[in-house]
């Protein structure tokens, strides 16, 4: 006789694939009466599955339409079954899945407003830090400047992408009003996006970033010391300014800590 776990286990494999039938031998109800529960509780963790992830990835349900989401979230889920009750991780990998689908057509631009929604999630999730003390960074002596380490917020997500992201998430998550209303089009080739995302008090920030300025974070991040976050943004030959981004992210307190 297999264990409770086990049993488990193989009820909700079953459950995951097209049909609920393989189930029905693993259940000690007549057939029929089987049949019919496990039909209901098959609704039921497909539904929850696909209202996770339309919560998770808004902007993505609105640009393909709710039956094509559905449709995708099924195959996905499928494919990429939450194991945890936790359903606020299962679309984790839904970026991906949607690269896989999209690599080289017309809708190649949705695996990243997928990854920005995503990281907005994390940001929201994420901790809040308190701003950094900034009598703590005035006691560091000029000298110790190169090897000084910059601790970011624990909210902060950086972006980036070859499309127009943020106009597009923008335009589909906005005011009942707003979409409503007919949009603009987008034109796809208008430029990349760098983003930080981050959550400060509760509240989404998104700012904007030059190639330099993602380079510099995605350094201190990374744990580099000041000096190699330098050299890395001043790379991207943006005209990076090292004293502005340094007074920047401390004003927004993108970085929270120094040692």
């Amino acid at each position: 006789m297999p264990s409770l776990h086990d049993l488990q286990t193989r009820v909700m494999d079953a459950l995951l694939d097209a049909s609920y039938g393989a189930a029905i031998p693993l259940v000690s109800l007549p057939a029929e009466l089987a049949r019919g529960r496990l039909a209901v509780y098959q609704s039921n963790v497909r539904g929850n599955f696909v209202d996770c992830l339309h919560c998770s990835f808004p902007a993505v349900w609105g640009l393909v339409g709710e039956e094509y989401f559905r449709q995708t979230a099924r195959e996905f889920q499928r494919r990429h079954p939450s194991r945890s009750g936790d359903l606020l991780h299962a679309g984790r990998r839904f970026p991906d899945y949607l690269a896989e689908l999209h690599a080289a057509d017309r809708f190649a631009y949705l695996p990243d407003v997928a990854r920005l929604e995503w990281l907005i999630q994390e940001a929201l999730l994420s901790a809040d830090h308190a701003p950094l003390e900034l009598s703590k960074l005035a006691a560091v002596a000029p000298a110790d400047y190169d090897a000084l380490r910059f601790e970011l917020h624990p909210a902060l997500r950086l972006f980036e992408s070859r499309y127009p992201v943020l106009r597009i998430w923008e335009a589909n998550v906005g005011s009942e009003a707003a979409m409503q209303a007919e949009p603009e089009p987008i034109d796809l080739d208008a430029g990349a996006d760098r983003l930080a995302v981050m959550s400060r008090r509760l509240t989404l920030q998104l700012h904007r970033l030059s190639p330099g300025e993602v380079d510099f974070l995605d350094a201190l991040k990374r744990g580099a010391p000041f000096a190699a976050a330098l050299n890395a943004g001043e790379a991207s030959a943006d005209g990076f300014d090292a004293t502005a981004a340094l007074q920047r992210f401390v004003a927004l307190e993108a970085i929270v800590d120094c040692r």
